[in-house]
């Protein structure tokens, strides 16, 4: 096993640790096992978007009680530690399951300094039955912009302006609806719609390229 903080290859944190995720790895090692389970459900609580501001401040409250945080300055540890949970789960649950086997996760984790109860419970959040109901509550609780609902199109053209007796030149005119009730719409010359078609087309070649590439898979 490699020194702690030091491994060969990070798959939670590839580039760098976190500093709120190093504070945690100190404070953990004199954590008992309720208190960071604690941490854990209620970091996984608030990515999830289960709980309210008001709750996660009656829970915050109840986990400095629990920690015996009295001082300013012990409040302020137990919120940096929270946050290190909240980074820490943030980054396990980006892990790709299907090519990181759990226990290589957990001595991942044990590497980077956490004791390994500690690595085994996020390992069982990250490998357990309920992590397809924990992906769908993040996606929806994610910000995300507003999607496409339906798109409209027609082709005009103008056959003269007041400068031009003759013109004859295409136009396409996009009115594009929203899931948000809104609508954009828009117009463009021939030439610029089939520019804009290869763009899109070019785009998801990369994008599908992309995804299938080994470095996507790890």
């Amino acid at each position: 096993m490699a020194a702690p903080g030091i491994s060969q290859e990070n798959i939670v944190f590839p580039a760098r640790v976190p500093p709120d995720v190093k504070t945690l790895i100190k404070a953990s090692k004199g954590m008992d096992k309720a208190f960071y389970r604690k941490l854990i459900k209620l970091s996984l609580g608030y990515l999830q978007g289960s709980a309210r501001d008001g709750d996660c401040e009656v829970a915050v409250k109840n986990l400095c009680q629990a920690a015996g945080a009295t001082t300013e300055q012990q409040v302020m540890a137990t919120c940096v530690q929270y946050a290190g949970v909240v980074s820490l789960l943030r980054a396990a649950l980006r892990v790709n399951t299907h090519t990181v086997r759990q226990d290589t996760f957990i001595n991942d984790l044990t590497n980077l300094g956490l004791s390994s109860d500690f690595a085994t419970d996020l390992s069982r959040v990250a490998y357990g039955a309920s992590r397809n109901d924990i992906n769908k509550q993040l996606v929806v609780a994610s910000p995300s912009l507003p999607t496409f609902t339906a798109i409209n199109w027609r082709v005009e053209v103008t056959i003269s302006t007041s400068w031009l007796s003759r013109v004859l030149e295409p136009v396409v005119t996009l009115r594009l609806d929203k899931d948000d009730k809104k609508s954009c719409t828009f117009e463009i010359p021939l030439a610029k719609f089939h520019q804009l078609r290869y763009t899109v087309a070019s785009l998801l070649h990369q994008m599908e390229a992309l995804e299938n590439s080994p470095l996507a898979k790890k």
